[in-house]
């Protein structure tokens, strides 16, 4: 998300996003709220966080991920961010709905540096809101019709000082290939904490945004981070093979948990 405050807002009149009350307003909350399709990860992260732990949700969508985590860290926080008023609308809700009192929204998208961006955010054909498909890449072309809505862009430090977190244990982000504008605006917070990292490593997306898998693989593991496979419902194991694409958990070499090398 490195984007220089006001680069990509448009030049044509956008069709402005408006919170609204809707029928696929209510299944997506309903979806959210009783779906849990991430316990099958309980295995692989419950040994890397503690009750007190600090969870930085990154892309946290309608709250599937925060509510996870806030059941792993009950005297602990998590900071789910999310830049989509829609996400926002029904993640405050579930958020509500399960009373999870340590979650913290913050309305905001993470990059490289601070700005000012553009989510573009597609409508499907029956005018349902595709939340899941939210982008701020510049010069998107796309055909099918689009909610606009400007962001704010701050840089992963940036949260961290400004929310005093005195520690991260676990980052999960799945940004659509921004990935590695997040770790270019947190390299602090991973050299002072060293969290773990729960990372989505697509090329196809990675590659939309001028960015290479091989090179941010190479470019996490210099900061000190080794790659490890998450089997359904199983523990890591690490990943030796090279880049790949899909759910990768880093920990770093010298951080707190031990033992799954």
């Amino acid at each position: 998300m490195a984007v220089a405050p006001n680069a990509n807002f448009p030049s044509s009149r956008p069709n402005w996003y408006r919170f609204r009350v809707s029928t696929g307003w209510l299944i997506h909350v309903f979806k959210m709220a009783t779906r849990r399709d991430h316990d099958d990860l309980l295995p692989a992260l419950m040994p890397l966080l503690a009750r007190d732990a600090v969870v930085i949700d990154v892309g946290a969508h309608g709250g599937q991920f925060a509510r996870l985590f806030s059941t792993m860290v009950p005297d602990g926080r998590v900071v789910a961010v999310e830049p989509s008023g829609y996400a926002r609308s029904i993640l405050r809700v579930v958020a509500w709905l399960h009373g999870l009192n340590n979650v913290l929204i913050i309305a905001a998208a993470l990059g490289s540096s601070p700005g000012v961006a553009i989510l573009r955010t597609p409508l499907k054909r029956r005018g349902d809101v595709g939340y899941g498909l939210s982008s701020l890449r510049l010069g998107e072309r796309d055909d099918r019709p689009q909610l606009w809505e400007a962001v704010a862009v701050v840089s992963l430090d940036q949260l961290v000082a400004a929310l005093e977190l005195a520690r991260v244990d676990l980052i999960k982000a799945d940004i659509e290939g921004f990935e590695p504008e997040l770790i270019s605006g947190g390299r602090l917070t991973l050299q002072r904490h060293r969290p773990a990292l729960l990372l989505e490593m697509d090329q196809a997306r990675l590659a939309v945004f001028g960015f290479e898998l091989d090179l941010f693989w190479a470019e996490l593991e210099e900061l000190g981070y080794r790659p490890y496979r998450i089997p359904s419902r199983g523990h890591p194991t690490p990943h030796l093979s090279g880049p790949v694409t899909g759910d990768i958990l880093w920990l770093h070499s010298m951080g707190p948990v031990q033992g799954l090398s």
